[in-house]
């Protein structure tokens, strides 16, 4: 994407677009990287052996692979593959791949248990594998389809760049066009103006003047300056001869023996005369081309063409090796010889994978994850052991049969209750980041306020997971040149022999000494500034171009460029180079030719370039370079003038500007010849060129007269010292690396305000000392005089020199550190790319806790750095693009960087914060109360939540969370800006730590002990209503988890805007479609759980429920609130910013209700900021390209905005106390109207009594009917009048319904009347429960029916209508089998229980039907009949039971209840006090809340509120390790 948004930019701008083939490298596949690594450690393809170090290639032009290959070599064919996956090993090079993904790792292990669990009986296995493997598959599916599709852009992207043609030229000079794929070693190219090579080749002839063309590098090295490439001199003289032959033919012309075609005329195909007229001679003329072995350097290349003649070999180098990828510029046309190809070629071999970089919040959050996976162990131990010492009381039910276990019952109950609570562990939290983390990217890349409209560039992000990175900077390593200034360079002084010219004078342009000049030289100081200006003028390696009519100078650096663009308006006009020749114009109009004999490059380790020139018979040394080393090399005469000219220096660099020595040497012929001798030899070695060049050049620049200095100014950027400011006052240490000499960085930083006039710099240079020992020695002094200051006051410079010295001592290295640490700016200066680097690794590896490191830089000299960094950011400056495409972060300008971090950064940090503890909060909580149900269900692994209604949570409770990492602001930008110290939370990690993990977990335990007390408190009531069962409680309860959990979002989020408040919504519909498509709809309910069938109906008709979905959220706002001020109350730094972003917020609402003539209340509402509006409609009317200018992608969205009062929750107390104590009294007064009748019958059944229950309501008959089998009749007095319809019910207990086992002992396709295979039968029940003792199949079989309850109850004088103690929905699904009752051997419901089940019923016997569903607690509560007639207080019952239900073996209980029955449900206060509980702690917190607010009204607190929020101290003394709760 962002290759393409530069190509984009590029072809607006005419420049150079990115190549296909640089579009499909961007990716590497491991099969290259092997390639490459082999290449570059001298291996060639295909030979496991030895390890040639050079390669002969025979030029050829045949169709086959490794045409040009010697005796015993092949070659690799052209073609590109950049693809990892085949059809064949895509899913297992997949999977591995995301199996390094812990989170992945986790789920897959625990699939893989769930497995075990449901097929084996290694343990208990109560969760169905299906529920993780169901989200997990699609997660991973979808990212390996995203991989896939990536895979398959490479592989598009791989046949667009092999199937590109190329012209092919054979022996004879013949053309065939051929795709680059079946180019092959020892093949002649013709590549044309504009068209990109598509292997490396070594050009045998160039169109352009003496045999050069230009190249465009941009698709390899960012750089768009044009660079300078030349033909071998031999073939090119040998075609230029025979093109002038053919030119001379073709107008009749004797033929010009000349080498330049410089004055062909018309539009002549310069190449196809050429290949007609030359090749064949020059393919008898080579013998071969001897290059050097693949190696991966773009910069480097060695090599000599051998003659068939045996002599005069040409050496070839970097001049001569035309890279794949690059494009031939201003050149007509070029013909080449194919040395490397396909993987072997530079460019294939410069593509790495970009440095992996995981997010420090990804480690915090990994690390999170083992606290959570412990705490799932610890939850599991717990269980097991409270299970261990508990088993013997419910193990021997004789309705309850537990499986034998492999493995023993502590080891296979602890997998059990691990698999169970696995949910703790959030399956989605991966790919909800991943979405978030997108959005934040789309905002970054289309914020209008980081547009650079000059270069038309948008901020661009190509790492997302680091975008919450870019709020947790502690340091930043910027560059200099580029980065804090523009790299537009200017000549604005010059110094020429003791004399300044030129002076520096702010926001005037070019170099204003030019009468200065005029006059010297008038006045006798014409000759030294001549020869000054002449150096300037020849010594460089710049080319002229032509655009749009006007000239340009196209050079390798800025500063060469700025120079002999200077020189020329002073007189000295650089015109022209043909080949080794320079023309210059001098002040006296005349043209002065110059032969460059020899060109000493620049490099950072010399850095100084000089050239070799011949001027008629005149030999001259021209240089210039870094003042230091040219110094060295100055002549006596030069050195008398040292104070002088380091005094010039001195003035310069304090100044800003940067220098540099130029130097002059006269040389004599003899003396040139012999160096030059020795100049082309080192041209000519083929190991380590580039070091013999550089040992001959240090021979030859010595002596040398220092003529003058010049000095360049590279202006700041705009808006660049109140950049740093801001970031210093964030609290950010800002370390600056730059190649400029140690007085210019100074300089700078005064200018940038990186320093300031109350610092103390303590500075490091190997001048000051020379050797380790001194330097320690420095840096304790230095130390000691730091020692005593503020970090605010303290800074330190070194240069490149003394930190060779520092790094090559731990010790020393380590106490430099420490020193730094201390200091709030660091100034690094002269050093190399290298250094910087490890500069950035010197803080990353030693500070402890590790900070979140940032570099940013423009050139390719950045790249080390920007890699070594946690977070890189590019520039998109001048020295190309090689930063911004090897960068995390791109912007157009250093000032942008403010808003990056302190806006974008903090907020997302801050949203991922609250995603991420949220996420983990959710799931605890859902966990919590799955372990609480533990507990009471017979520890048997069973969950709370049915299944698939289980399965929806992460997905209901996700995308509200998301819309707040996506959409939450806290503060507006421009709070956030003007407040750098906001930034403080991020930067000391105080959002996302382990304190607030376990604040997390405390709150978890609040909200679920919340939520189980209020449904436990309920759940009589609703067992009246007939809602207690198994599925129905348990759904009940999963919804007040949903209300809670979008709650808690609600409460989480400072701005309400439609899209957090939208997805609230959502989540809810979501829910409600979910139950009304899933349980409400027989189909699917038949096909995933038949018992789940109407529950929502019978819900949503039941007060009971609504009371608790009232209830719970309502409590939880107000502890949520009381516990958030409470801590701002004890806490001044969150004090303060909850303060400072009221006042603002209000201030700006009430400016923007008064503008738009608005309420009071407007203030609530997330203003604009001002000017925005107008800023927009400027925008709007001429959009950039590619940049989503709507309100939504500049998060300019109005809502509403809320941020927790004292009044607010004070009034929401009242609020909701109120509301509860209506609710609470309502029920408490419907219990006491109820009237009802208890009989205990068997067992102690005293404490299953509800709350409210009188002693003249129960009637204890345990003597009269103990025994199984025996009917007892006794005499009962109505204490109450009873009103029609009077509920009778049963209730038995201990009973474990809900038992894992129990529950699943059923065949839903027999209890529907549907075919049963008999294998189903032997799987879900057990024997007994399948065939009773006569051999007779049982039907329905399993335990929950064969374990029906069947005792029978029967009142004198009053009827019990049996009908409508089951769901209607649930008799309509219950159906007898084909051939019932006739089946012979069959036992039936109405065989084994006469008195309770008819045969005309069967399995659509209501007590039957209700006994099926079963209870979710272990007080079982059943319906058993309706009395239809009014029961007068003091009437008397006479009631017969015939007890048959044996519960002696567990010591278990039966009663029977008669009870009026209401909307609240019968008589049970404790439902009642449980509302009036809550009503009361709500008014309890209000009390609170209003004694606090009143404290703070004394006068000292008095004082700190009515002064103004921006002025207050937002980290207090000593206060740095506060924290700000992600919900203040």
């Amino acid at each position: 994407e962002r290759v393409a948004r530069g190509t984009r930019r590029a072809r607006s701008r005419g420049g150079e677009p990115r190549s296909r083939l640089a579009r499909c490298m961007r990716v590497n596949s491991r099969e290259i990287r092997e390639m490459s690594a082999a290449s570059s450690s001298g291996l060639a393809q295909g030979s496991a052996s030895s390890t040639p170090a050079t390669r002969k290639v025979r030029i050829g032009g045949s169709k086959t692979q490794g045409a040009g290959a010697g005796p015993d070599e092949s070659f690799p064919g052209n073609k590109i593959k950049t693809t990892k996956y085949t059809r064949l090993n895509f899913v297992p090079v997949n999977l591995w791949e995301q199996l390094h993904k812990f989170g992945n790792v986790y789920f897959l292990c625990i699939s893989v248990l769930m497995w075990l669990g449901e097929h084996t009986t290694l343990f208990i296995g109560t969760i169905k594998s299906f529920s993780t493997i169901a989200t997990l598959i699609p997660m991973m599916a979808i990212s390996a389809a995203v991989a896939l599709l990536d895979d398959k852009r490479r592989g598009e992207a791989d046949k667009a760049a092999n199937s590109q043609t190329a012209i092919r030229v054979s022996r004879t000079g013949e053309e065939e066009t051929t795709k680059w794929e079946d180019i092959a070693v020892g093949d002649v190219l013709h590549v044309k103006d504009d068209q990109e090579f598509p292997a490396d080749l070594v050009p045998l002839f160039c169109s352009g003047a003496e045999g050069t063309c230009y190249v465009s590098t941009a698709n390899l090295d960012g750089e768009t300056n044009l660079k300078l490439k030349s033909a071998m001199s031999t073939t090119q003289h040998v075609c230029a001869e025979r093109l002038a032959a053919a030119k001379a033919a073709k107008n009749n012309q004797l033929p010009e023996k000349k080498s330049s075609i410089r004055s062909l005329p018309g539009k002549i195909d310069v190449c196809e005369m050429t290949l007609k007229n030359s090749l064949p001679e020059l393919l008898r003329k080579i013998e071969m081309l001897e290059v050097e072995a693949p190696q991966a350097s773009i910069h480097d290349f060695s090599g000599r063409a051998v003659f068939a003649s045996g002599t005069d070999n040409e050496p070839l180098g970097a001049k001569q090796l035309l890279l794949r990828g690059t494009v031939l510029r201003n050149t007509g046309c070029c013909l080449g010889v194919v040395v490397y190809t396909g993987p072997q070629t530079r460019m294939v071999m410069n593509t790495r994978e970009t440095p992996c970089k995981q997010s420090n919040l990804e480690r915090v959050t990994n690390a999170v994850m083992l606290v959570v996976l412990a705490s799932i162990g610890l939850l599991a131990l717990l269980s097991d052991a409270v299970f261990n010492l508990n088993k013997g009381s419910f193990q021997g039910l004789w309705y309850l049969t537990p499986p034998d276990l492999i493995l023993p019952d502590w080891f296979s109950y602890w997998l059990t209750f691990c698999v169970l609570y696995s949910n703790m562990m959030p399956i989605s939290l991966y790919p909800t980041m991943e979405w978030c983390n997108a959005w934040q990217a789309y905002f970054i890349k289309n914020d209008l306020k980081m547009y650079w409209k000059e270069l038309d560039f948008p901020a661009g992000v190509s790492s997302s997971n680091l975008c919450q990175e870019l709020g947790q900077v502690g340091y930043i390593f910027s560059d200099k040149t580029g980065t804090l200034t523009q790299n537009v360079m200017e000549l604005k002084r010059l110094w020429i022999r003791g004399q300044p010219y030129g002076k520096l004078v702010a926001n005037e342009k070019g170099f204003n000494g030019g009468g200065e000049l005029k006059n010297a030289s008038n006045n006798g100081r014409k000759d030294e500034i001549d020869n000054f200006l002449e150096v300037l003028a020849v010594a460089h390696t710049a080319v002229i171009t032509q655009k749009d009519g006007a000239v340009h100078f196209e050079a390798e650096s800025p500063d060469e460029s700025a120079l002999v663009e200077a020189v020329a308006e002073l007189g000295w006009r650089f015109t022209d180079r043909v080949g080794e020749q320079v023309k210059v114009t001098d002040p006296a109009k005349k043209e002065v030719s110059y032969q460059i004999r020899a060109v000493n490059a620049f490099d950072s380790a010399r850095k100084r370039m000089s050239v070799v020139v011949q001027r008629d018979q005149e030999y001259f040394l021209f240089a210039k370079g870094a003042d230091n080393v040219m110094m060295d090399r100055s002549s006596k005469e030069s050195k008398k003038t040292e104070k002088e000219l380091e005094s010039a220096l001195g003035t310069f660099a304090g100044e800003g500007l940067r220098t540099l020595v130029v130097s002059r040497r006269a040389l004599t012929k003899g003396e040139c010849e012999a160096w030059l001798k020795k100049y082309h030899e080192a041209q000519q070695a083929m190991t380590d060129r580039d070091g013999e060049l550089a040992k001959v050049a240090e021979e030859l620049e010595v002596d040398m007269e220092i003529v003058g200095v010049t000095a360049i100014e590279d202006k700041l950027q705009a808006h660049v010292p109140e950049t740093i400011e801001r970031l210093r006052e964030a609290g950010i240490n800002l370390w600056v690396l730059t190649g400029d000499k140690l007085e210019t960085a100074r300089n700078i930083g005064f200018s940038a305000r990186v320093l300031t006039s109350s610092m103390t710099i303590a500075t490091f240079d190997k001048e000051l000392a020379g050797t380790s020992q001194a330097m320690s020695s420095l840096v304790s002094d230095e130390a000691s005089k730091l020692s005593g200051l503020d970090t605010e006051n303290k800074a330190v410079m070194v240069t490149g020199a003394a930190l060779e010295l520092i790094f090559g001592d731990v010790a020393l290295k380590g106490r430099f550190l420490d020193l730094a640490k201390a200091c709030s700016v660091v100034i690094a200066c002269r050093v190399s790319p290298l250094q910087k680097a490890q500069m950035v690794r010197l803080v990353r590896e030693g500070v402890k806790p590790t900070p979140v490191t940032l570099s940013v830089g423009d050139g390719a000299n950045d790249v080390p750095m920007i890699q070594e960094a946690q977070v890189g950011v590019g520039i998109a400056g001048r020295e190309g693009r090689q930063a911004v495409n090897n960068s995390d972060f791109a912007i157009g300008q250093f000032s942008y960087l403010q808003r990056l971090l302190l806006v974008h950064g903090r907020w997302n940090y801050r949203r991922v914060c609250k995603f991420t503890l949220f996420t983990f909060w959710r799931n605890a909580v859902q966990v919590l109360l799955i372990f609480f149900y533990t507990f009471v269900s017979g520890y048997s692994g069973t969950s709370i939540f049915e299944d698939w209604i289980r399965l929806s949570f992460n997905f209901l409770c996700s995308f509200p969370i998301m819309a707040t990492g996506c959409f939450d602001q806290d503060v507006t930008d421009r709070v956030a800006i003007e407040n750098p110290k906001l930034y403080g939370s991020g930067r000391l990690g105080n959002d996302l730590n382990t304190g607030k993990i376990v604040q997390a977990l405390f709150s978890a335990v609040g909200h679920a002990m919340i939520i189980w007390t209020v449904a436990w408190m309920a759940y009589p009531s609703m067992e009246l209503l007939g809602v207690s069962d198994y599925y129905s409680w348990g759904t009940a309860v999963y919804t007040v988890l949903v209300f809670d959990m979008n709650y808690r979002v609600a409460f989480l989020n400072y701005t309400h805007n439609r899209y957090t408040i939208g997805t609230i919504v959502a989540s809810f519909l979501c829910y409600m479609l979910y139950l009304v498509v899933y349980p409400c709809t027989r189909l699917f309910a038949d096909i995933f759980a038949p018992n789940m069938y109407m529950v929502p109906y019978q819900l949503v008709v039941s007060t009971p429920f609504w009371l608790c979905v009232v209830a719970v959220p309502a409590v939880m706002i107000n502890v949520d609130m009381f516990l958030l001020l409470l801590s701002r109350q004890f806490d001044q730094r969150r004090r303060v910013l909850a303060d400072l972003r009221k006042d603002v917020m209000q201030k700006a609402g009430r400016s923007v209700a008064r503008k738009r003539g608005g309420s009071n209340y407007d203030h609530f509402l997330v203003p604009p900021e001002a000017g925005e509006e107008e800023e927009e409609q400027e925008v709007s009317a001429t959009p950039p390209a590619g940049v989503d200018v709507s309100a939504f992608a500049q998060q300019k969205h109005r809502g509403l905005y809320f941020d927790g009062s004292h009044r607010l929750v004070r009034l929401a107390s009242f609020l909701a106390g109120l509301l509860l104590f209506v609710l609470g009294l309502l029920a408490h007064s419907s219990s006491t109207s109820m009237g009802q009748l208890r009989i205990h019958y068997q067992g102690d059944g005293y404490d299953t009594d509800p709350l409210g229950t009188t002693e003249e309501e129960v009637v204890h008959a345990q003597s009269t009917c103990h025994g199984v089998g025996k009917t007892c009749t006794f005499k009962a007095k109505v204490a109450q009048t009873m009103r029609p319809p009077i509920l009778v019910y049963y209730g038995v207990g201990p009973y474990y319904q809900n038992y894992n086992y129990y529950m699943k002992s059923e065949v839903s396709k027999e209890l529907l009347g549907k075919p049963v295979p008999a294998g189903l039968r032997e799987k879900m029940c057990l024997s007994y429960t399948r065939v009773d003792a006569q051999g007779k199949e049982i039907v329905p079989c399993g335990m929950k029916a064969f374990s029906m309850f069947n005792d029978t109850f029967t009142i004198k004088g009053v009827e019990i209508d049996k009908h409508g103690v089951a769901w209607e929905s649930d008799v309509q699904r219950y159906n007898n089998p084909a051939g019932y009752p006739n089946k012979p051997q069959t036992s039936w419901l109405h065989d084994r229980y006469p008195g309770v089940v008819t045969q005309e019923d069967g399995v659509k016997s209501e007590q039957f039907v209700a006994w099926m569903r079963p209870a979710a607690l272990p007080h079982l509560v059943k319906r058993y009949g309706w009395i239809n007639q009014e029961l007068k207080d003091g009437t008397e019952l006479e009631i017969t039971i015939q007890n048959v239900y044996p519960v002696d073996g567990f010591e278990g209980y039966k009663h029977l209840v008669l009870t009026e029955l209401g909307s609240f449900g019968g008589r049970h206060h404790g439902f009642g006090y449980a509302l009036l509980v809550c009503g009361a702690l709500c008014m309890v917190l209000g009390a609170a809340v209003a004694v606090m607010a009143y404290c703070q009204d004394g006068a000292s607190r008095r004082s700190f509120v009515d002064s103004d929020p921006a002025s207050r101290p937002l980290i207090p003394d000593g206060g740095t390790s506060s924290s700000v709760s992600p919900s203040d």
